[in-house]
Order: C-alpha cells, then structure tokens, then sequence
C-alpha cells in the first residue's frame, strides 16, 4: 500500500469533514455531538500527518521494513475506526440514524492507534546504510 498516498487523501479528507462540521452541521449538533466531531477531525490531522512521517522515514531507510509496514496498517485502520466511529455517532442528529452501536468501535481504533505508534518505535532499530551524518 502507499501509505503516503493514503495519508495525504486522509488529510484533505479532514479538511473537508472539518469545514463541515464548523459550517453545516454545528448549528445542528448538540454542543457534545459537535466536541466528538471536533475531536474526530483533530485525530485524524494528527494521525495522517504522523502516517505521512513513517511513510516518509520508511522510503528513506530508517526502519524494519515489515514491522514498519505493520505500523502503518495499524495507524491506517486505527483512523478508520476511531474517526469514522466519532463521525458517525455525533451525526447522528442531523443525519436521523442512531448510530450508537458503534460506541465499542472507537475504543478498538484507540488501541490500534496506539498498537501503531508502538511498533512504529520498534521499527527504528536500524541506521540508515551510508549515512554520513
């Protein structure tokens, strides 16, 4: 996967969820539904452009290849889940659909999130060959 693709499709993706959150939908949404959206959009910037990082520091030579590929994946799914968990469930008064089943959701897209950022830390274990810094 590219990964540096996906985070930069990711990152306009946030852009555009945020603008309408702070734009159509805030005047709809109670103050907490529009605080989880708000959350959603910030964890999603942070965590694309920390994607975007690795995937920065993987095409350099920095890291294990196979750990730091399981990193991303995890980072990538663990935005998937907590922000789209976030998004649905605080739009549910303007959309009218209840989705408060997916509340178990965003507490396994955390835990990915985290699973990512460690194996992330593992796979820093090698120098870069011919490095002269």
């Amino acid at each position: 996967m590219n990964y540096a693709r996906i985070a930069c499709v990711s990152l306009a993706l946030s852009i555009v969820l945020g603008s309408m959150g702070a734009h159509d939908m805030k005047p709809h949404l109670t103050a907490e539904a529009f605080n989880s959206w708000d959350t959603a959009v910030k964890y999603q910037v942070y965590q694309s452009l920390g994607l975007l990082a690795l995937s920065m520091a993987g095409r350099a030579g920095y890291v294990k290849v196979g750990i730091h590929r399981w990193s991303m994946f995890a980072i990538a799914l663990g935005i998937i889940f907590f922000c789209g968990s976030l998004y649905l469930r605080s739009s549910t008064p303007v959309t009218g659909v209840d989705f408060s089943w997916l509340g178990p959701v965003a507490p396994i897209g955390g835990i990915l999130l985290i699973l990512g950022w460690v194996l992330a830390a593992l796979s820093f274990t090698r120098e870069k060959k011919n490095d002269s810094l």
